[in-house]
């Protein structure tokens, strides 16, 4: 690999060294950057100091890389593919600035601290080639336009597939690293805006409560770890108790109609700390909805494209659908309850359309199928 000199735009903005320059002494700016050269100047603003590997200089770094969750190989088997005579192939191709902003993306909430995001589908409706990007970037895309470390093209694309150059390589890590040089767009103002959550004041939930000796009282629910958990090793909350959690949601979710199109609305609850949610809202569409799929899946996934994503313990939702009601075949709703670790004690699903709801224990013994009045949840 060239050796290391400092990033610098038009004043060199860093004591770090970070950018490889050649054994010419040029830097040649309009030169793609490889997916491991990038790989290790992530992994190198993060703080973390490794030494170039033995045999390839950056197995090191595309290590900890995947420890770091930065790369997950049999997601992005498209940078991770080997072939007989090299193991690392896929790095040591030009890496383009859709996996740039894939790898930047799911690095910045631990490079920058305390990030402040706005509203995510507003930044979105910003870029001009939005729903040309793959579904698997988006999020990362979003954010960092919202921070200000991307700024696309004059003429308002992002283009995902462009191969990234050395200078817009220094322009992205100059951003992560150095706030003055952020270029933070305005939000867009609407004419008409949509409902927005309501406020979470609003619903009146009760504050977290602490009972002493490890008990507390989450959402007027007391939760005991010795009690409540499948056993002391996993900490999965029992199926019963994770019910609770589940019925304060269902107290809030609501379906209505807005402008003709459906939306949906509803609170997802606060959670004992160390757990968390995992909630999807599927609905089924006849024929193809305004995105141009036959389904709509809201999820609380933090990696799901803006328009997809449900928000985490202790928000308010108010989101769209992206259909009419007459177009509706299905609205299905699926929950967990997981430990850092994703451990679960198990899951439920409910069928709003065929009024069915089943508790799945993953321990045995409170598993069920039931009937369940769904009329409740449509206000129309």
């Amino acid at each position: 690999m060239p050796g290391i000199m400092r990033i610098c735009s038009t004043s060199c903005v860093t004591k770090e060294r970070y950018f490889a320059g050649y054994p010419d002494g040029t830097f040649r700016p309009n030169e793609t950057l490889t997916v491991d050269m990038f790989i290790k100047l992530i992994i190198t603003i993060m703080g973390h100091k490794i030494e170039n590997g033995i045999d390839y200089w950056a197995a090191t770094y595309i290590e900890k890389a995947i420890d770091e969750g930065l790369i997950i190989p049999w997601q992005d088997s498209h940078l991770t593919f080997r072939t007989k005579e090299d193991p690392y192939a896929g790095y040591k191709n030009p890496i383009s600035r859709g996996d740039m902003a894939l790898i930047a993306g799911r690095a910045i909430d631990r490079i920058i601290e305390n990030p402040e995001y706005r509203d995510q589908i507003a930044i979105s409706s910003l870029i001009k080639d939005y729903h040309q990007i793959s579904p698997i970037i988006k999020a990362s895309v979003v954010r960092l336009y919202d921070l200000g470390v991307l700024t696309g093209y004059p003429d308002g694309e992002f283009k995902q597939r462009n191969f990234l150059t050395r200078a817009e390589a220094v322009a992205v890590i100059r951003r992560i690293i150095d706030p003055s040089a952020r270029i933070r767009v305005e939000l867009p103002v609407f004419a008409n805006p949509s409902p927005t959550p309501i406020p979470v004041s609003e619903l009146n939930r009760p504050p977290k409560k602490d009972l002493g000796n490890g008990v507390v009282e989450v959402e007027g629910i007391r939760f005991d770890p010795e009690k409540d958990t499948v056993n002391t090793s996993n900490k999965a909350m029992r199926i019963l108790k994770a019910e609770e959690f589940v019925g304060v949601f269902l107290k809030y979710l609501k379906f209505y109609e807005h402008e003709g199109k459906v939306r949906v609305r509803g609170y997802i609850p606060e959670l004992p700390d160390g757990y968390e949610w995992m909630i999807s809202i599927n609905c089924g569409a006849k024929k193809q909805n305004d995105l141009g799929f036959s389904d709509c899946i809201l999820s609380n996934n933090k990696n799901d494209p803006p328009e997809y994503r449900l928000p985490f313990n202790g928000e308010a939702f108010d989101m769209p659908l992206y259909t009419d009601k007459d177009n509706i075949e299905s609205i299905a709703l699926i929950f967990e309850i997981l430990t850092p670790r994703n451990a679960s004690g198990g899951s439920f699903f409910i069928s709003l359309t065929l009024n069915r709801y089943s508790r799945h224990d993953a321990m045995g013994g409170h598993s069920l199928v039931r009937e369940f009045e769904s009329r409740g949840f449509f206000e129309w």
